[in-house]
């Protein structure tokens, strides 16, 4: 999987604890586009479930679901624009705006 984060992505990150993970959740059946992040949850470290894994970059550890490549096409950006977090891969950037919701 290729993530990158943009430098204002990082920026907003960096004002999460650093002892904690974010949690993308994926919407799997919207009608319009499927397979779109639609929450980014601040949480504490726990065990992963069996269809999740980690994917750490620069200090950040994201919660993903093992199929989490497929729905990107093996490609994600995580930018930072106008107050949210956007989602682009080399395709298409996701009808999304995302904030993130600390637990």
């Amino acid at each position: 999987m290729n993530l990158t984060l943009t430098d204002p992505a990082l920026m907003k990150l960096s004002e999460i604890p650093r002892d904690h993970m974010v949690q993308l959740a994926l919407d799997r059946g919207s009608c319009d586009i499927v397979n779109n992040v639609y929450e980014m949850k601040v949480i504490p470290p726990r065990e992963l479930q069996n269809h999740e894994r980690s994917i750490d970059y620069k200090g950040v550890t994201f919660i993903v679901d093992d199929d989490f490549e497929d729905a990107y096409d093996h490609e994600l950006t995580i930018d930072f624009q106008k107050n949210a977090f956007v989602f682009k891969n080399k395709n298409q950037t996701f009808n999304n705006r995302v904030g993130f919701r600390f637990l």
